[in-house]
């Protein structure tokens, strides 16, 4: 990568179990694409709360390569998830098995391997 990782945490202690699962997932992003100029992840807890298991963190992935920027944002707390993980390793799977679906689908655009729509009519 290009730029360091930016790892964010708000409302929500850091911990060195997290970045750990947050570096490997980068890990695999890079083995996906062979340019990530970088990388910028918040975890973060949307409402200070007591009771952890009723408040799901959100996981926000900004993942920057040549000509795109995926955004992916979890936020299972506002969406209505009652059978949703509230587990920050779950959620954080999540995020990033989305940004590894879009990075491949960028992927195979770039390189040509799927046709695009076009504005262009054949004749």
């Amino acid at each position: 990568m290009d730029i360091p990782l930016e790892l964010s945490f708000h409302n929500i202690d850091s911990s060195d179990a997290l970045k750990d699962a947050v570096n490997g997932h980068l890990e695999r992003l890079e083995q996906l694409h062979d340019h990530i100029i970088g990388c910028r992840v918040v975890i973060e807890m949307p409402h200070k709360s007591q009771k952890a298991s009723g408040n799901p963190p959100d996981v926000h992935i900004v993942l920057r390569v040549p000509g795109k920027e995926i955004v992916v944002s979890k936020e299972l707390a506002h969406n209505g998830h009652k059978k949703a993980a509230t587990d920050a390793y779950a959620v954080l799977d999540n995020a990033f098995a989305v940004a590894a679906s879009q990075l491949k689908a960028y992927r195979r655009i770039s390189h040509g391997d799927v046709k695009t729509k076009s504005g262009d009519r054949g004749g």
